[in-house]
């Protein structure tokens, strides 16, 4: 065999090494995956990262061919942020093609604020999207969701864990994925929380404290002195003095109210913290980290009362019931 017939060879080989390092790069193998697969690229991912992600998704088979692929068709620094879907056995080129065009799946964006009940984030999502309220909240009402946290057999809906943060979704996004978003989103803020440490300090479920954050976040007028209401809250609770919280009773009402009357403070209902002892039946809404956090480690003080200030912005604590009576007077409560 002559020279230049090996060389043709040598070079044949190289080539088809490298042909199946390529074409084994990208979807087609025994572990590609059946459905569309989902990837979010986000503001500050390098190429490299965005290979990872493809290749952890099943989208290719290796991130570092793909990196040279990118490099090699000038697509390095093209690539835009975005949700995007990707086919089973989809070719690279069109892959590439979807990141830098930003082919991207549209999303909206939903905010849901601290402290809303479960109604109120009803509407908050309608409002954001093309769920309506009431098909949120019956998805809402639904607890099935897998996890842990919600086998408690006390907790009947989801109300205190739909997490308050800013998300975005697909649009058609249905209501049992929205409301699957936000539990994941509980989950993933309290991981780092010593919850089962504070069940042991306080005699409480997770639900019960979920519970206790749920008022703090209700009655604070500022993020400073939800462990000072939380100290309140546990003080009474360890006195079997009630509660009397009027968020509780707002709650009981179904409707927001200025200024409660002596009826309202008789209102029939399990959440009546006026007329029934200890902790309400869960939580009235969902609480932010913080309210968590307090409720977790609350400030150890001995007062048992407080009263919001006429300015509105603060409350004035005591845990002499003759000083909150004038305190209230003075700020005309």
């Amino acid at each position: 065999m002559g020279p230049f017939v090996l060389g043709l060879l040598l070079l044949a080989g190289a080539l088809g090494t490298v042909y199946l390092i390529y074409t084994s790069a990208f979807a087609g193998g025994a572990d590609a995956p059946e459905d569309p697969v989902k990837v979010e690229v986000v503001k500050g991912d390098t190429l490299s990262g965005v290979a990872s992600k493809l290749e952890e998704a099943g989208v290719i088979k290796s991130a570092l061919v793909f990196k040279a692929q990118a490099r090699i068709e000038g697509y390095g620094t093209e690539i835009k942020t975005g949700r995007y879907t990707f086919e089973p056995g989809q070719e690279s080129a069109e892959i590439l093609e979807k990141l830098t065009a930003g082919d991207a799946v549209p999303t909206v964006a939903v905010t849901i604020p601290e402290g809303l009940a479960l109604g109120e984030t009803a509407e908050t999502v309608a409002a954001g999207t093309d769920v309506a309220a009431a098909d949120f909240e019956a998805a809402a009402r639904e607890t099935d969701y897998g996890y842990a946290f919600m086998e408690d057999p006390s907790i009947e809906t989801t109300e205190g864990y739909l997490f308050p943060s800013r998300y975005e979704f697909e649009e058609g996004v249905t209501a049992g994925q929205i409301v699957d978003r936000l539990l994941g989103q509980y989950l993933l803020e309290t991981e780092t929380l010593d919850i089962a440490g504070a069940e042991e300090r306080h005699g409480l479920t997770e639900h019960e404290l979920v519970t206790v954050a749920s008022l703090i976040e209700k009655e604070s007028a500022n993020a400073e002195e939800r462990p000072v209401i939380a100290s309140v809250i546990y003080n009474r609770l360890r006195r079997d003095m009630p509660l009397q919280i009027d968020a509780t009773i707002q709650y009981a009402l179904g409707r927001p109210k200025e200024n409660l009357s002596l009826n309202d403070l008789k209102v029939d209902s399990p959440y009546n913290t006026y007329e029934n002892p200890g902790l309400p039946p869960g939580p009235i809404c969902s609480p932010s980290r913080q309210s968590l956090e307090a409720a977790i480690e609350p400030e150890k003080t001995g007062y048992l009362y407080y009263v919001l200030k006429a300015n509105g912005s603060e409350h004035f604590f005591t845990e002499d019931y003759q000083a909150f009576l004038r305190a209230k007077e003075e700020a005309g409560r």
